[in-house]
């Protein structure tokens, strides 16, 4: 859906971070209860790409502030540190989502 090769390139950046973010969390869920998780899809994706745009950007910014309070929250210095680094990625993947959906949006 992406309209130019630059967007796709950045998604597909994005995407492969969100995969990194998502292994890493599921390693310390593992670590932290001997369990494997069990990981299950909440909702659904908009279908237009400027709407996904706009919910990609929403998304990640309440994101940030999720990982941010799990940060202040944790003892351990690598699970802080882990979820400092991925809330620094979100807030860097909402730039780019507001910066594609400022420009599809003129």
């Amino acid at each position: 859906m992406a309209t130019t090769e630059k967007e796709k390139e950045r998604i597909t950046e994005i995407r492969n971070d969100e995969i990194r973010h998502f292994n890493t969390f599921c390693a310390i869920y593992t670590l932290l209860t001997n369990h494997q998780p069990q990981p299950h899809v909440t909702g659904s994706c908009p279908d237009q790409y400027v709407n996904g745009l706009e919910f990609a950007f929403e998304d990640e910014q309440h994101t940030v502030d999720f990982y941010l309070d799990v940060a202040d929250e944790a003892k351990d210095p690598f699970i802080k540190e882990r979820f400092r680094n991925a809330a620094a990625d979100e807030q860097n993947h909402a730039v780019w989502f507001l910066s594609f959906l400022q420009k599809h949006m003129r």
